[in-house]
């Protein structure tokens, strides 16, 4: 096959890729990062395209050559940002890419001027396309992370190979054809060109592996987490407390659950409107998460409930817990529109002592020891017993 025909496949399939990219996008939701990916292939294809002009008897070689050089690195940059905005790197390594495009600017105006040989303007764009690759693939490795592992490496390895290609091209222009032997070069550089194709199509694909696991990893995070408050929701923490529950039985261990309720948001809603309902709860859910070990749950129930999961803890210390949980809610002080706003917190607290290790049993014993407190005055810290225990098992018969 001729350099002419690999270079056209190429340009084909870079469109193919941009394509597909922005098609994936505008179904699943836009973004920044498939629009950077698709522009860096279609940058990358003009360059190809140019180059199939370089034979043509009356082009202005010079500026062709130019363009192709600013294209080709212009192309690599773009594919740096859509990774660094795909992985939510920010501007990581930005700066070594704009130092390289840099470098290939004021290399291209210096070949306008005083054009080199051929194969040193060959030899010294893919030397600094070859730097480009291997800055993106470090941050695809570095950041892709346990759970798109797979993908991450698949597209750095990816990277890493289509860098590899050019660094060879690179030395083989610069030895080959500087020496005379322009035909080995011209045969090397189309075996060079199929493994680029190769490298560029596995890219391709596993930037699209890499944003089809960041979806699924965001979609199981829409469904682990309340959008209101950033806590785990109801079906979190049962999945939390069934895990911990398996660990207990073969530890033969205890956890406690502790059950809270907001006392006086409703006249929060009724006088200062919804809005400032929705802080109230943001500030409490960040004072139970601060206030817990890295190691407890605390999850928003729904409406002004939430539910703390205490691993390894017995019902006193638990007690103990919940009752510093009631006084940092008594002493948040929340600011809305100028105005001070201040709740308080009737909490009942649930052992796997008194229940068992039974997740509907932890939720009953501790809901039941709520509304108790709630009855009994509110603020206050209620431990579950034998009454919650009777009025279960009245319920239930």
């Amino acid at each position: 096959m001729d350099s002419r025909t690999l270079i056209l496949i190429n340009v084909m399939l870079y469109a193919l890729y941009g394509g597909v990219t922005l098609a994936n996008a505008r179904i699943f939701g836009g973004s920044r990062s498939a629009r950077w990916f698709a522009a860096s292939n279609v940058s990358r294809a003009g360059a190809l395209l140019l180059s199939l002009m370089t034979d043509w008897p009356r082009a202005p070689l010079r500026v062709i050559e130019a363009s192709m050089g600013l294209l080709a690195v212009a192309g690599l940059l773009m594919l740096h940002w859509s990774f660094v905005e795909l992985l939510e790197r920010g501007p990581l390594l930005r700066r070594t890419q704009y130092g390289l495009v840099g470098a290939m600017a004021t290399a291209t105006l210096y070949v306008l001027i005083w054009p080199p040989d051929a194969p040193v303007l060959v030899g010294l764009l893919c030397g600094v396309l070859a730097v480009q690759a291997i800055t993106t693939a470090s941050v695809v490795f570095r950041f892709s992370g346990e759970d798109v592992g797979l993908a991450g490496w698949m597209t750095g390895g990816a990277l890493s190979l289509y860098a590899g290609t050019l660094l060879v091209r690179a030395l083989v222009t610069l030895e080959y054809k500087t020496r005379g032997y322009t035909e080995l070069a011209e045969q090397v550089g189309r075996l060079l060109m199929v493994v680029s194709l190769l490298a560029n199509g596995m890219i391709a694909f596993g930037y699209m592996f890499l944003a089809a696991a960041q979806l699924r990893l965001e979609l199981l995070w829409r469904a682990q987490v309340d959008e209101l408050t950033g806590l785990l929701n109801r079906w979190a923490l049962k999945r939390a407390t069934m895990r911990e529950i398996e660990r207990c039985k073969r530890a033969k261990g205890s956890l406690a659950l502790v059950m809270m309720d907001l006392d006086g948001l409703k006249e929060v809603n009724d006088t200062s409107g919804h809005g400032c309902g929705d802080v109230v709860l943001q500030a409490v859910g960040g004072v139970l998460q601060e206030a817990v070990r890295a190691q407890d749950s605390v999850a928003r129930m729904g409406g002004d409930e939430f539910c703390i999961l205490l691993p390894e803890t017995e019902l006193s210390e638990a007690v103990s817990v919940a009752e510093r949980l009631r006084v940092e809610v008594q002493e948040l002080v929340i600011r809305y529109r100028g105005e001070s706003v201040r709740v308080m917190a009737s909490l009942g607290v649930a052992s796997s002592e008194q229940c068992g290790l039974t997740w509907q049993g932890l939720m009953d014993y501790s809901d039941s020891a709520l509304y108790r407190a709630k009855r009994e005055g509110k603020n206050r810290v209620v431990v579950a017993g034998a009454a919650e225990g009777a009025g279960l098992r009245r319920r239930r018969g």
